[in-house]
């Protein structure tokens, strides 16, 4: 069951208000974002895609964080997602891992991604990670950031990036 969105994430409200490109059968310029057809361009870029989770990562195991609240990838469609960061902060001492899940039909991904140790801010250890890569789903964009520790809390901010395909 997905949660329901909160009253503070904007992701619907920014993919409303994402500008559509106009494709352009002529080498007219008009204003606005367009792509000519006449000559090749990276066709990905009109259904691209960026979305963001800040959460607080309350006292336990393993945190779920799932990306439903952004829409993606909608009826119809396929996410390609193409890269992948995340910022951990947890308690001085604490280390974290990362697990991203998606599904293709019913066939489950369960991708592995590394966090980086960044040192000790304040009190926190941080960890980061960047990681290029090609995952698919056709519904499921969830995240689980796992900790040795089940007594305190931290913060994770994780964002996916990529583009929107039609579903075979």
């Amino acid at each position: 069951m997905s949660p329901s969105p909160r009253k503070d994430d904007p992701g619907p409200q920014v993919r409303q208000q994402m500008p559509r490109a106009k494709v352009l059968a002529d080498s007219a310029r008009q204003p606005g974002p367009f792509v000519r057809t006449s000559t090749p361009c990276d066709c990905r870029a009109l259904e691209a895609f960026h979305a963001w989770r800040n959460e607080t990562l309350k006292p336990s195991f393993n945190t779920l964080i799932d990306f439903s609240n952004w829409g993606l990838p909608g009826a119809g469609k396929r996410a390609v997602i193409e890269l992948v960061t995340a910022w951990v902060q947890v308690p001085k001492g604490e280390s974290s891992r990362l697990r991203m899940f998606t599904r293709l039909g019913q066939i489950p991904s369960n991708l592995d991604l590394v966090l980086v140790p960044q040192g000790e801010v304040a009190g926190q250890s941080v960890f980061i990670a960047s990681h290029s890569l090609r995952s698919y789903t056709d519904n499921l964009i969830e995240f689980c950031v796992n900790r040795d520790n089940a007594t305190t809390s931290g913060s994770a901010l994780i964002c996916v990036s990529g583009y929107l395909v039609d579903a075979p």
